[in-house]
């Protein structure tokens, strides 16, 4: 079977993993061929802090093959290394980890099943159509690629050609809200002592900085010497008539400085000095095009029954192209793995002598991924609105039910089997 997957991020390249994984394998199949294409020509040491989470820990040994038992605690070598190379987050038992470091460990393990997955970087889909067989010619702007394939997913992200272009659905919402992401060497020659007394700081340690602006900080110190990641974040319908966000142009420093400005902050002392330790941190900034670089946050609407996952054919969706989430507590990625580990489960149980039967077991897999993505988003979307009204501390922890379903991941039931609504229901009345 061949398979062509658009978008080479974390989504993409478990799926690649996962699909290839020996478990996996359908008896009498021959080999799946996997081609990867993703518009970008690098793939840069960028992006957020990720959050790998107990749901996502056991997706990816499903993605990696390793079969756990139930009293049992083996762990795929791609996990083995994410967690020598992450914080231990004490409240979830997940790990924190710079985004490409994890994307780095499994595209180190994609590279090594070469005979089976390849990658073409810096193209972009021009064409895709439909054979009479059900399977999909692809072609590629300004290049000479052409790509036979039997099934399609898109795992390009919260903004993604796949959903908007070929499945023709509904981009993401925006959320109104704008991030900024970097990181700060605080051993550097150049740093102050208030930068060095960062190591001190937790793993995480988030500071409101007024209305609509919050900065968001992730210690690496233990791993990584010196090094701190930002993330600012701007809620645009929150901010003060002197602040607008111009995505490109406008830099954390610009919205800061005009809070500054207003009267209110030189009345609170504790927010005057978020907003100095802020400023250091931006101006010492590892690297300074990561100022201007900015993006609004989307969210994919699961609640639209008519619109439900998206795909048809034989083409599917997975990641932020299907479900992007708020990340008021980091299971975006998580869930992608899922998705990768699920989608493979689904594959594997097709009849190779029909040629109807991968379009039934891609539906299939959607129809069970649907309702625990949309409870999952709906969660987030809340909790991440709420944070910004009243503060990060006064939202309320997950019910111990919903909570352990969350991490049971891939073996948990589709439905919640408590209503997260019912915890946060008093907060949002209000």
């Amino acid at each position: 079977m061949k398979v062509l997957i658009v978008g080479c991020g974390l989504a993409g390249l478990a799926a690649a993993l996962s699909l290839t994984s020996s478990n996996n394998n359908n008896d009498g199949d021959d080999d799946i061929q996997i081609t990867i294409v993703e518009k970008r020509k690098d793939l840069e040491s960028k992006g957020a802090t990720f959050g790998l989470q107990i749901n996502g820990q056991n997706a990816l040994n499903e993605i990696a093959g390793v079969v756990v038992g139930e009293n049992q605690s083996s762990c795929c070598a791609m996990l083995d290394k994410l967690k020598s190379a992450g914080l231990i987050i004490p409240s979830s038992g997940g790990y924190m980890l710079p985004w490409w470091t994890v994307r780095d460990v499994l595209l180190e393990e994609v590279q090594a099943r070469k005979d089976n997955i390849k990658i073409h970087l810096g193209v972009s889909i021009d064409t895709v159509s439909e054979q009479e067989d059900g399977s999909y010619i692809a072609t590629f702007k300004d290049d000479t690629l052409q790509i036979n394939a039997d099934l399609i997913i898109g795992a390009d992200g919260v903004h993604s050609y796949v959903r908007r272009e070929i499945l023709s659905l509904p981009n993401a919402t925006p959320s109104g809200a704008y991030v900024w992401r970097g990181s700060v060497d605080t051993n550097a020659a150049s740093s102050s002592g208030m930068l060095k007394h960062m190591q001190e700081f937790p793993i995480g340690k988030i500071t409101k900085i007024g209305e609509g602006l919050i900065m968001a900080y992730f210690n690496f110190h233990p791993k990584v010497v010196g090094q701190i990641a930002w993330v600012f974040t701007a809620r645009v319908d929150m901010l003060r008539d002197n602040m607008t966000v111009d995505c490109g142009k406008t830099t954390p420093i610009d919205l800061i400085k005009a809070y500054m400005d207003s009267d209110d902050a030189n009345v609170d002392e504790e927010l005057k000095k978020n907003c100095e330790l802020a400023m250091l941190v931006l101006n010492n900034t590892h690297q300074p095009s990561d100022l201007t670089w900015s993006s609004e946050m989307g969210v994919i609407d699961l609640n639209q029954e008519d619109i439900g996952w998206g795909g048809k054919g034989r083409i599917t969706l997975i990641g932020d192209a299907a479900h992007a989430v708020r990340p008021a507590s980091g299971l975006g990625g998580s869930l992608a793995f899922e998705d990768a580990a699920m989608l493979a489960r689904y594959i594997a149980r097709r009849n190779t002598n029909s040629t109807a039967s991968i379009e039934e077991q891609l539906r299939a897999f959607e129809k069970i991924r649907l309702p625990r993505c949309k409870s999952i988003s709906n969660d987030q979307s809340i909790r991440a609105e709420l944070s910004y009204k009243v503060g990060f501390g006064r939202v309320p922890a997950w019910d111990p039910a919903y909570e352990k379903w969350v991490q049971e991941g891939i073996d948990s039931s589709p439905e919640p089997p408590v209503s997260e609504m019912d915890v946060l229901a008093e907060l949002i009345s209000d």
